[in-house]
């Protein structure tokens, strides 16, 4: 059977050779097994990633990296999401608000020091957040950018009053070190020669163009705090105008809460996962613990989550759902939507 790899599996090979370090080749890696097409024509190559996963994984922290410290966080629930800023930006601040975490907040900068990951609630499912150190140009530490590289999206994180002078620091500082955020729901540029920002257009308004083929493109969030104090509202207009409204920017508070729903919702739509639920013939769905699986995927693809013995004996599928009526039969290639309830018969 042939394996049908995506130009997104192809991306991430690249990057995978481009890699110079353990950090660099893991992250590639995973994102090369995250892609893949799942079936039969890719059992061998899924298995050959995995053991080269857990190969990196296994090495001792003084090979990890240069600085001879780890600090990768392992993902959990729906998705992993790290939050990027300047020092004082409020990203701490922001998961405490949405997480059980207890990140030191303090009006100084550099109080984060460490990886410090919480869970946010999102309807059925939870997000993992992971707050990350302040990016600056007068230090950032180097693990950081590993983390960023590993996660499904970034929030990058800037104060409401200094919106476009934040993205245009963590966009130059990020993408010097192979990561490339870029909005998301948009498609991310393959790499191509360098070319220079237009006059007077914010380095954040256009995609940045890139022959640096280590660069890992990750789906961003713009996000502008503090939308509580006077007068940050119309710089959230005017950021937004100048920006030709390309990043999809939402502005929160989380002392007031404001815009933290929003936020919630969006970071949903960003990670590109559906919900779907399952259930037993004649039983009610199980709609406490949905299985999350990336936008796109099949029955098939439930199936294999489940269970390997599920995928193989499947002989078709009853499926509740917006795009369906109620009990529709379906094969195995049906693509599932949001928040559909799936029946399987074997």
């Amino acid at each position: 059977m042939p394996a049908n790899l995506t130009p997104e599996y192809h991306r991430a090979e690249q990057q995978y050779r481009a890699a110079k370090s353990p950090e660099e080749k893991l992250a590639a890696l995973e994102e090369m097994l995250r892609v893949v097409p799942k079936h039969k024509g890719t059992d061998g190559l899924q298995a050959d990633l995995k053991a080269r996963i857990a190969k990196l994984r296994k090495l001792p922290p003084a090979k990890a990296g240069r600085s001879g410290f780890s600090h990768m966080v392992a993902r959990e629930g729906a998705g992993q999401v790290a939050l990027i800023g300047p020092p004082n930006s409020g990203k701490s601040s922001l998961v405490a608000a949405l997480t059980h975490a207890r990140p030191e907040v303090a009006d100084y900068p550099f109080t984060t020091r460490e990886a410090i990951p919480g869970m946010m609630p999102f309807e059925e499912i939870a997000i993992q957040l992971v707050d990350l150190p302040p990016v600056s140009p007068e230090h950032t530490e180097p693990w950081l950018f590993d983390c960023a590289r590993r996660a499904d999206l970034l929030w990058l994180i800037v104060d409401g009053r200094w919106i476009l002078e934040g993205l245009d620091l963590v966009l130059h500082i990020v993408r010097g070190r192979h990561v490339g955020p870029y909005p998301a729901g948009e498609t991310p540029a393959l790499p191509r020669a360098a070319t220079r920002t237009k006059a007077g257009v914010p380095a954040g308004a256009e995609p940045e163009a890139s022959d640096d083929p280590a660069r890992v493109p990750k789906p961003s969030l713009l996000v502008a705090t503090g939308v509580d104090r006077p007068g940050v509202d119309g710089n959230l207009e005017a950021a937004a105008d100048l920006l030709d409204r390309r990043w999809p920017m939402i502005g929160v508070s989380a002392a007031s809460g404001a815009g933290i729903d929003l936020l919630k919702r969006r970071t949903f739509e960003g990670l590109h996962i559906v919900r779907v639920f399952t259930k037993q013939p004649g039983k009610p769905a199980d709609t406490a613990s949905p299985f999350t699986l990336a936008r796109g995927s099949t029955v098939a693809d439930l199936a294999s989550r489940i269970h390997k013995d599920v995928s193989v004996q499947m002989k078709y599928a009853r499926i509740w759902g917006t795009a369906t009526f109620d009990g529709q039969t379906v094969q195995r290639e049906h693509v599932l939507a949001d928040r559909d309830v799936v029946e399987i018969h074997t």
